[in-house]
């Protein structure tokens, strides 16, 4: 994902629930300074989508699968 994308998603979601954090870990990656760690989560956690959640019958009756 480019710089300027993520950027555009972090100002979507700051416009729904603005965050201090958020906002200053955005100047950074403006400016092309590292983040934090914790900067680093706060973007993390803002663009992550879950996918999709797979159900299997029986995951213990698969065929050839090593249990070692």
């Amino acid at each position: 994902m480019s710089k300027e994308r993520m950027l555009e998603v972090l100002k979507r979601k700051q416009r729904v629930s603005p965050d201090e954090r958020t906002r200053l870990a955005m100047t950074k990656m403006q400016k092309q300074k590292r983040l934090s760690s914790e900067e680093f989560l706060r973007v993390h956690d803002a663009l992550w989508k879950d996918g999709p959640k797979i159900k299997y019958q029986n995951p213990d009756a698969w065929d050839g699968v090593s249990r070692e």
